[in-house]
């Protein structure tokens, strides 16, 4: 670990979220719980104490860590994952491992580590290079955000994957999934569903094909080699892994999205306990535009229309997660963002313009950081005129 601040840390914080998922944190609307044992934690040669509150795991050091100076944390502990849980999960011989390990938090001027949202994504953390290195009990699909090559059962291997914002890992029973493989460019798409039910791998691997390929030629081009698709209802990502619907009668509409925040998320990155609207919010707009033009507007905006219409929406979309109220987040981050973003556009050029915008600010932001005064300083230098008093009706920039 290296403190690339310019400042001296006393500490160092982590994200631990499965201590949010145990029988005494856990959120109401979930059932089972995690189970972990934190048995030593060293910086270098030395075992340091530790405080573990809610998801924030933060390391006592006993001398400080000077900016620029690199040091070696090693955390040794043992995980029981609930069983068909929230994103971290068992599911019969399962193992959805998202979120399962100490991953170091955001520092400005101090650790920017919020309690655990389950409305959603309540961490923020940054990129890194990750060697993964597994030993099972028997031979396992194996899916994960680093590069995993031929669907080929296996237990044992080595993970490898560069500029990975957080390690996803799955571990899937090879008797219970059937799976696809498709290139679409230089990128192999590795479709996995359950094989209980009719096996549609050929239709959502067309999908996928044709929703990946129009991201990349109207946004830009991803760099990643290969991306997983397990249609086990997790409606999530991760880089290079999403999970989505495994019903073949409405299956598009997630898989797309979940795609296009390979794009929103991942490679433009942002805080989403700050700024969710950056990541889920142009995602879905993206979602809309790219099924208007496959289809019509009607299809296209009919999810993000849904929930314009409902009543509990907020003025501004930029509140942080834990500023909005349950009901409103959905609505408003979700279906009110893109309409916003539809109806600026139809008087700004339209739907060939607000792609060309958002391709712009992909490669101006590509693998950083941003936050809504980016996006907002972004929308002015484009069109090159103050377009303050839109943005001022949704947003609050500091």
């Amino acid at each position: 670990m290296r403190n690339e601040s310019q400042d001296a840390w006393k500490d160092i914080g982590f994200y631990f979220i499965p201590n949010a998922f145990t029988a005494e944190n856990k959120p109401e609307s979930i059932n089972d719980t995690a189970d972990f044992s934190i048995n030593q934690i060293t910086l270098g040669d030395e075992e340091i104490p530790y405080d573990l509150t809610n998801n924030k795991l933060l390391l006592k050091l006993t001398n400080e860590l000077l900016p620029g100076e690199t040091k070696n944390v090693k955390i040794n502990y043992t995980l029981e994952l609930p069983e068909n849980g929230t994103r971290l999960s068992k599911v019969n011989d399962n193992f959805h491992l998202a979120q399962w390990y100490p991953m170091l938090g955001h520092y400005q001027k101090g650790w920017n580590i919020k309690d655990f949202d389950i409305k959603g994504e309540s961490y923020h953390t940054s990129y890194g290079d990750y060697v993964v290195n597994y030993e099972l009990p028997k031979d396992y699909l194996v899916v994960s955000s680093g590069q995993d090559g031929l669907i080929v059962p296996a237990s044992s291997g080595k993970i490898e994957g560069t500029n990975i914002k957080d390690f996803y890992l799955g571990l899937l029973n090879p008797k219970e999934w059937t799976s696809k493989s498709a290139i679409v460019n230089d990128t192999n798409l590795r479709v996995f569903l359950p094989s209980d039910k009719p096996d549609f791998s050929e239709e959502m691997s067309k999908s996928a094909i044709e929703a990946y390929a129009y991201l990349e030629s109207n946004l830009g081009e991803n760099p990643f080699h290969e991306l997983d698709i397990i249609g086990n209802n997790g409606q999530m990502e991760y880089p290079n892994v999403i999970e989505v619907s495994n019903d073949q009668q409405n299956f598009e509409h997630t898989l797309v999205h979940e795609i296009a925040h390979q794009w929103f998320y991942y490679m433009v990155s942002n805080d989403p306990h700050k700024d969710a609207w950056l990541d889920e919010g142009l995602t879905e707009f993206v979602t809309s535009m790219y099924l208007t033009e496959k289809y019509n507007e009607v299809v296209g905006y009919e999810f993000a229309n849904n929930l314009s219409q409902i009543s509990s929406i907020n003025g501004i979309v930029n509140l942080a997660l834990d500023e909005f109220e349950k009901a409103e987040y959905v609505p408003t981050v979700y279906g009110k963002t893109p309409i916003l973003l539809r109806d600026f556009f139809k008087d700004h050029g339209g739907q060939e313009e607000a792609l060309q915008f958002l391709s712009e600010y992909f490669k101006a932001y590509k693998f950083k950081y941003v936050d809504s005064k980016t996006f907002a300083d972004f929308l002015n230098e484009y069109f090159e005129e103050d377009k303050s008093d839109f943005e001022e009706k949704w947003l609050n920039i500091e």
